[in-house]
């Protein structure tokens, strides 16, 4: 046990930079962190489903000026002329991906944006995920644990527990094999309590043997925290002095100085 303030260290998603910068890092520093992975793209030519939407909508130059969804639940038609336009498109395809698809019905609508765009699929360097070779070089360093993601990523809450069970089996399993460890920590993707995780989330995460999972809530752990809602702070893209200010203001926020 731990004396004084400390932190600990979690990257979601399984990108492969986690590997290539984080990792040397944490290795010159001694520092432990826990690297959650999302199965799904592992050993395929494609980016996590969000990245791929965003640079569908958002990036390049050249766009038709509207976008007709075809599905037998969800068609529908956005015009996509402008870019505020094609914003409002990316916000709705993807509260729709998150939360009310299957990953097959996902993987088509993703094809459909690709020919409207009239593009060959393509998977940007920056956006790697992790290998199954990289997943084990990351499990062979003292400083990572490796733990769960599901495989697709959704929003469990939105799921039929049958389809949540499969998620969450099926990722501490594959990830189990691969690093030849008893998965025991797993991360709840987008991890919002209630709106992206339910108690039947957790139930399953017992029944297959985690005993940590975290979520996003915005707060600081406690001796009496839940361990199957184990909450954290957002780290952005800050500088040296931004971070540790931040620092400093959720001691304060804990010890209640303000």
């Amino acid at each position: 046990m731990l004396d004084s303030n400390a932190v600990a260290i979690t990257f979601d998603d399984g990108y492969l930079d986690n590997l290539e910068y984080a990792l040397p890092v944490l290795e010159e520093l001694e520092v432990p962190a826990t690297i959650f992975v999302s199965t799904g793209t592992m050993g395929q030519d494609m980016e996590l489903w969000w990245d791929e939407l965003e640079a569908l909508l958002l990036e390049g130059n050249e766009f038709p000026l509207y976008f007709e969804l075809f599905d037998d639940q969800f068609s529908c038609r956005w015009d996509t002329s402008t870019l505020e336009y094609r914003k409002n498109c990316y916000m709705g395809i993807h509260h729709l991906m998150k939360s009310y698809i299957s990953f097959e019905k996902r993987e088509n609508w993703l094809m459909q944006l690709w020919k409207w765009r009239g593009l060959k699929r393509t998977v940007r360097k920056h956006y790697l995920t992790l290998s199954s070779r990289d997943c084990k070089e990351l499990a062979r360093s003292r400083m990572i644990t490796v733990g769960a993601h599901t495989i697709s990523h959704p929003s469990l809450a939105g799921l039929s527990r049958e389809s949540q069970e499969f998620e969450i089996k099926a990722s501490i399993d594959t990830i189990a094999q691969i690093v030849d460890q008893k998965i025991t920590v797993f991360s709840y993707p987008f991890g919002n309590p209630e709106a992206d995780f339910d108690q039947d989330t957790e139930k399953i995460c017992r029944k297959y043997g985690i005993r940590k999972a975290a979520s996003t809530e915005n707060a600081l752990w406690s001796a009496s925290t839940d361990l199957y809602r184990i909450p954290r702070k957002v780290v952005r893209d800050w500088g040296p002095v931004e971070f540790e200010q931040k620092i400093r203001d959720y001691w304060n926020e804990q010890a209640g100085t303000g």
